[in-house]
């Protein structure tokens, strides 16, 4: 099987094409990794191929522009050998992604979406307080093995270790994954492969 050509465009930050980037690394996946600057982008925009009008996309081929994010990295975790074959652990993992994606959001919302000062706080506050502790504790429970599906890595711990690199590395977060041992062993273990210690060091 031919290997796909494959562009990912997105801004030059982590945000929401970082999983999509870990993943293709873990799988040593090759892609043209295109990244705009904000002034960059919105200068491009109008000549940009944007299915539904936003970054990231993933043009594959030079043919057809995909977009989404969790739904380029599902294809790319494919790619790479990271999304289960057994349909019961590819649900397993993706339930994994779309509950850390909601703390992700909860942040995004909290930092670019909140202008007010004191309602930002008063929502740092449930963040610290009450949602990322909740919903860490039960990701904590769902842990079968040595990753979240048991013995094999999938992409929802390859997401864990970029929600703990690029969202709870944010300032106004002031929960640890301390608390959550098999949470950050994960995170360890999938840190220190060496095709993404290869990338997080570039």
């Amino acid at each position: 099987m031919v290997a796909p050509q494959l562009q990912l465009t997105y801004f030059a930050i982590p945000g929401r094409a970082e999983l999509i980037r870990l993943v293709l690394a873990y799988g040593h996946v090759a892609f043209d990794d295109i990244r705009l600057s904000f002034p960059e982008y919105f200068e491009k925009k109008g000549s940009l191929d944007l299915p539904f009008g936003q970054v990231p996309t993933l043009r594959v081929n030079d043919k057809v522009t995909y977009a989404q994010s969790l739904a380029i990295a599902r294809y790319a975790a494919k790619l790479a050998g990271l999304y289960p074959a057994d349909a019961l652990m590819a649900l397993e993992a993706d339930a994994v992604v779309d509950a850390i994606l909601e703390l992700v959001n909860v942040v995004v919302d909290a930092v670019f979406k909140t202008k007010d000062e004191t309602l930002r706080a008063t929502k740092f506050e449930a963040i610290n307080s009450e949602v990322f502790p909740r919903m860490l504790q039960q990701l904590e429970a769902r842990v079968a093995g040595p990753y979240f599906t048991g013995a094999q890595i999938t992409f929802a711990d390859v997401y864990l270790l970029d929600f703990f690199l690029n969202t709870l590395a944010n300032d106004s977060v002031t929960v640890s994954l301390a608390a959550y041992p098999k949470l950050q062993a994960i995170v360890d273990r999938t840190r220190a492969l060496p095709q993404l210690q290869a990338y997080l060091s570039k």
